[in-house]
């Protein structure tokens, strides 16, 4: 016999999706402030080696934020995969309504959040930081 108790402490794979993408949305605002924050950082530096301190610093700390990104978009793709192969699912029936009607989408934007965006500001940040400590990046 089951426990009535447990009937409220169910989770459920859609209260699953709901808290992964909303930790997605979270770690993908913290990686943005971040990445702000080093370049502000990187633009009001008085010297040379301050910015390519800032800049490398902030290059491995936008690079571990990134990989919690991934992580959650991983976890988000494989949760929307497994939603949308229950075809009683509002997921899946949603879906099935939209492409019913002809529309489509020109592209997924879960993987441009999860991965392109923060890969992108990662890379920008080390090539920043290579090209400050070759002198060819001037500080102010």
């Amino acid at each position: 016999m089951s426990d009535p108790r447990d009937a409220h402490t169910s989770w459920d794979m859609s209260q699953e999706r709901a808290f992964m993408e909303n930790l997605l949305s979270q770690r993908f605002n913290f990686f943005l402030i971040v990445f702000s924050v080093v370049l502000a950082g990187a633009a009001t530096a008085t010297s040379q080696t301050k910015q390519t301190g800032i800049l490398g610093i902030g290059c491995v700390l936008c690079g571990l934020v990134w990989l919690t990104v991934y992580r959650i978009h991983v976890k988000v793709m494989e949760i929307l995969k497994l939603l949308h192969s229950d075809p009683s699912h509002p997921v899946s029936i949603s879906s099935k309504a939209v492409k019913e009607r002809g529309v489509r989408g020109l592209f997924g934007v879960n993987p441009i959040v999860g991965f392109y965006i923060a890969l992108l500001c990662t890379v920008t940040l080390l090539v920043a930081t290579y090209l400050s400590w070759t002198g060819r990046l001037k500080a102010s």
